[in-house]
């Protein structure tokens, strides 16, 4: 019977972090993978802290919306995690969308907010949420514009501008 392990990342399983975690669990078939998806990356770093032994999965463009990014967690937590694995999956395509409704918001993850900073008008108000698949739950209520994974759209939006993203991961053991 292979070992039982538990994989904590972002969810839901709209996300990049939950596909991701998908490809982490088919290079590991040897373990029989519980993976634990949570509302936010601090929910995901709490959960571990309760959780020794578990792994996490992390992608390298995190960053929180109060400016905390990869590097830091990686030495922050340098003498109680050990990096596992690291490698590569793109994410869903991301896109920019656009609204009839003239806000001047933005919905979008901090770590996304570099590929449009310039993009938009000076006075938009950058709103960020815990994750794509949120901010565009938010967009779908008073945003103006929004960046999200294309496979989170409805139909009938209006897509300014669309990125093919590689993306590197890192699993932790904690």
């Amino acid at each position: 019977m292979p070992p039982t392990k538990t994989l904590h990342t972002l969810g839901p399983q709209a996300t990049d972090c939950y596909r991701a975690a998908l490809v982490y669990e088919g290079r590991h078939p040897d373990v029989d993978w519980q993976v634990k998806l949570h509302a936010s990356f601090p929910a995901v770093l709490q959960a571990v802290e309760q959780d020794p032994g578990a792994q996490i999965l992390l992608p390298a463009a995190l960053q929180l919306a109060d400016g905390t990014d990869w590097g830091t967690l990686h030495y922050r937590y340098l003498e109680r995690w050990q990096l596992v694995d690291v490698f590569t999956h793109p994410l869903d395509p991301l896109v920019l969308v656009h609204s009839l409704r003239r806000t001047g918001i933005v919905d979008l993850h901090p770590a996304t907010a570099e590929v449009v900073q310039h993009r938009l008008p000076a006075t938009t108000q950058f709103r960020y949420a815990s994750s794509k698949w949120a901010a565009y739950q938010a967009y779908q209520r008073d945003g103006e514009f929004c960046v999200t994974n294309q496979a989170n759209l409805q139909s009938t939006e209006t897509v300014l501008k669309r990125w093919q993203v590689d993306m590197v991961w890192t699993v932790y053991q904690v």
